[in-house]
């Protein structure tokens, strides 16, 4: 069996996850689990393998040099929903293998991962490859709700048997293909810091009562005035060392004049946030982003409002914290009587360090995108979604976050979409990725 019959196998199981555990099919994921030793018998034999609890599966492949620190590679096996009755080309959990594609939930996010990072150590094993470092595959199952069932549980068994990583890899942004418009070349965006996260409800209490005799401004009224002064007021724009880095690596590259641009970029600063500020893509580089997603007040059309609520999704740049978010948001919002908070602080998270582009671990990965991808250039890159490396931040020095996939900006639209697919020679290149990445270790 081929490494596209194996995602398309992997595919089949319908490992959606779900807020709520009562709509998960709890059966396709111990069928995933139970799968796996049936299509990688070579790593099934040779490496060492837990299961924690429901959703976490550890290998541990045994390094010749137990003193040295070991490194982690990291994906995920539950996928979002995909309905049948959309306008899928292949059906959404077929795994068809069609027109040179793998079609379906989780070939771009990320199950490709899993099958490639398998596969690698399938003929590394294959070939009696032992590393010198100890290697640990971890794969969670809940990451698109959070992850606690799956990283979190598997970051904990780490803490319990003191293992402290080098280095992680996990999912992340690709080696774009056109993405970056004043660069020809595809670059390899490795992620070396995620933004945080937090859903801050905004909200103004009124006295109610009928609509015929309203205030001046009601609750809801006041409640647009304080959203339509967060969409006004940014947070202030700053370059991060991750985007100094990223604009450094870009500049030979970039077409005139964003090459003297970037080269000049201490100098120029205030006019580099400015350019970046202009469009949404740029401008969560630079800033912390607020976006007002949900609203409710009064539960009918006659009936005045006695409180209006809003939430705003936050996305915090690194160096700014939770905390520092609502009180800035309060400062703003407090001439028209609203308050923030966070809605779920159990579910808020801090922004990440910033990590080394000097480690072993950040070598070693741009020396194996060399060799499956060869001309990328390799980028630090600030990773503005959410992954599971937020759970694993205690038991390692660095964190990269990197998707092994050529990607163009039609690629990115199908993630979480229609027609998610990945092409065969983009799904050989990644096993190849991890195959080099791993006998350097």
């Amino acid at each position: 069996m081929n490494i596209a019959e194996k995602l398309s196998t992997m595919v089949r199981f319908r490992t959606v996850s779900s807020y709520r555990p009562e709509e998960e099919d709890e059966s396709s994921f111990a069928a995933f689990i139970e799968a796996l030793p049936g299509l990688f018998p070579g790593v099934h034999a040779a490496l060492e393998r837990t299961v924690v609890g429901p959703r976490g599966i550890i290998y541990r492949w045994r390094g010749k040099k137990p003193s040295l620190k070991p490194a982690i590679f990291c994906a995920h096996f539950d996928v979002v929903p995909a309905s049948e009755s959309d306008p899928w080309t292949e059906p959404p959990f077929s795994g068809a293998i069609k027109d040179g594609y793998v079609w379906g939930r989780g070939t771009q996010d990320v199950k490709v991962q899993i099958a490639c990072i398998l596969e690698s150590a399938e003929t590394l094993v294959t070939r009696g490859f032992t590393p010198e470092r100890t290697l640990y595959f971890a794969f969670g199952g809940d990451e698109e709700v959070g992850g606690t069932r799956g990283a979190g549980a598997i970051a904990t068994w780490f803490s319990d048997q003191q293992i402290h990583a080098s280095w992680i890899i996990d999912e992340g942004s690709p080696v774009g293909q056109g993405l970056i418009g004043f660069v020809q070349t595809p670059i390899a965006l490795i992620g070396i810091a995620e933004k945080g996260y937090a859903d801050i409800v905004v909200e103004v209490e009124g006295k109610g009562g009928h609509a015929s005799m309203p205030p001046r401004h009601t609750a809801l009224g006041a409640l647009a005035h304080a959203l339509a002064r967060i969409e006004d007021k940014l947070f202030p724009a700053r370059l991060t060392k991750t985007t100094d880095e990223f604009l450094a690596a870009l500049a030979p590259h970039a077409a005139a004049p964003y090459r003297q641009l970037f080269a000049l970029r201490h100098i120029l600063s205030p006019l580099m946030l400015k350019a970046f500020s202009a469009t949404p893509s740029t401008n969560a580089m630079v800033r912390t982003t607020c976006a007002a997603t949900m609203a409710q007040a009064s539960p009918k059309e006659n009936v005045l409002p006695t409180l209006a609520q809003a939430v705003v999704n936050v996305r915090i740049l690194p160096g700014t914290t939770v905390a520092e978010v609502i009180d800035f948001l309060n400062a703003l919002i407090a001439p028209y009587g609203a308050k923030a908070y966070a809605k779920f602080p159990e579910h808020a998270v801090e922004p990440s360090a910033e990590s080394s582009t000097e480690s072993e671990g950040w070598n070693s990965i741009v020396a194996a995108i060399g060799e499956a991808f060869p001309g990328a250039v390799p980028a630090p890159f600030l990773f503005t979604a959410a992954t599971d490396t937020k759970h694993y931040r205690s038991i390692t020095d660095d964190i990269y976050r990197f998707c092994p996939l050529v990607q163009t900006q039609e690629d990115l639209a199908a993630v979480h979409n229609v027609n998610e697919r990945v092409s065969i020679e983009n799904l050989e290149r990644c096993a190849r990725f991890y195959a080099a990445l791993m006998s350097r270790q």
